[in-house]
């Protein structure tokens, strides 16, 4: 709920505050890079049996990530209260994701869309509670309801448990599973969708505002009506992935998402976006989901937290580049070239991805069955093409 919130409310930052539209992609940039640091270094240690830990951190990073964008009263503050929430984020969705994936070995994708779908709702609540608090009792209010909201979950998370790998754990797993294709593979799916919120993240609200005149509320609901879609289908693209193979179903949605993101800096009102919008999502649910189980199969089970770790840590680079440079775009090009650009990242990378992950993952079988072992890790190389 927090980062939807700041999703919809950061042009009011910037008019109270007052920072340029380059700051923007600063301000977002924060909060991912936070979580590449947080994700990359500390998601290991899920797999080592300090998941609860990780657990209970993040969440109160998080509370305290969002109580400071709440008091942010210069760019500077709030770049730092971003970064408190996305190391938040980044300790806990690797721990998070292990208990869900050790739980279901044979239903991954399904698992972990289920997951998604919940996450995405959180996320899509966000721009709307904070629009209609916003407009009732100022911009800042809405992120102290949020905090007390996520604080409430402290107490249920004190009970959760994530025991710990059985199998031998490599001291550089990042190094090992990259040489895995289908880790590879996923994390290409992953980026296809990740470049893409980088630029929804800093510029969604701005491009609605300014080149279309939406008011905060309309950002709000767009923002709702774009991801509704994600919270029904996230769950169904997992049992089809578990199906199909991640790879085919993610590249395949990756794909067809192509036009229409290309199509928003051509569209007449926002009205039009927020149509297209619903659509388009209908193909993001698939993606995600699929980038997920594809490197939870491919990865061995001691590295279960690494894997969705090194995942989350790759995405969030990635859209942490992605706000920096498409809001540079932006604001030196216009909305029509931001746009092309960025169909043109998310076909790229979902064409790479199914490349690469050609052949892999084509019949239905547990998460436990497609894993490998440390052996198998070390002697991985020659699978790299």
């Amino acid at each position: 709920m927090g980062f939807g919130a700041i999703f919809a409310l950061l042009p009011d930052f910037q008019s109270a505050i007052g920072f340029s539209d380059a700051w923007l992609g600063t301000v977002t940039a924060a909060s991912f890079a936070a979580g590449f640091v947080a994700q990359i270094g500390l998601a290991r240690y899920a797999d080592r049996g300090w998941g609860r830990h990780l657990l209970i951190g993040g969440v109160a990073l998080a509370v305290v990530g969002i109580a400071g964008v709440a008091v942010a009263r210069s760019v500077t503050t709030l770049v730092l209260a971003r970064i408190v929430l996305g190391l938040g984020e980044g300790a806990f969705l690797p721990a998070a994701r292990r208990i869900v994936i050790l739980r279901n070995p044979n239903d991954v994708g399904s698992a972990l869309g289920q997951v998604g779908s919940a996450a995405t709702f959180g996320f899509l609540t966000g721009p709307v509670v904070a629009s209609l608090i916003a407009d009732r009792h100022g911009f800042r209010a809405p992120f102290w309801a949020i905090a007390i909201v996520v604080a409430l979950l402290l107490p249920v998370l004190v009970r959760f448990d994530v025991p710990p790998a059985s199998g031998a754990i490599p001291s550089i797993p990042v190094r090992g599973l990259l040489r895995l294709r289908g880790v590879r593979a996923g994390l290409l799916l992953g980026m296809s969708l990740n470049v893409a919120i980088g630029v929804y993240d800093s510029l969604w609200a701005k491009f609605l505002k300014d080149d279309h005149g939406a008011s905060t509320q309309f950002v709000g609901w767009s923002l709702f009506v774009f991801a509704m879609p994600m919270v029904v289908m996230a769950p169904i693209s997992g049992r089809l992935s578990d199906r199909i193979g991640p790879i085919r179903l993610g590249s395949t949605c990756a794909i067809a998402s192509v036009p229409f993101i290309a199509a928003y800096g051509w569209l007449p009102n926002a009205w039009a976006i927020s149509g297209f919008a619903i659509l388009h999502s209908v193909f993001d649910s698939g993606v995600f989901p699929s980038a997920q189980s594809a490197v939870a199969r491919a990865g061995p089970p001691e590295m279960v937290a690494a894997g969705q770790g090194l995942l989350d840590g790759f995405g969030l680079l990635t859209a942490a580049l992605s706000a920096v440079a498409f809001a540079h775009l932006y604001d030196a090009a216009g909305a029509e070239v931001l746009w092309v650009t960025l169909a043109a990242c998310v076909g790229l990378s979902g064409v790479s991805s199914a490349m690469i992950g050609r052949g892999l993952f084509q019949n239905t079988r547990s998460a436990s069955t497609e894993s490998r072992s440390r052996r198998d890790i070390a002697r991985s190389t020659a699978e790299s093409p």
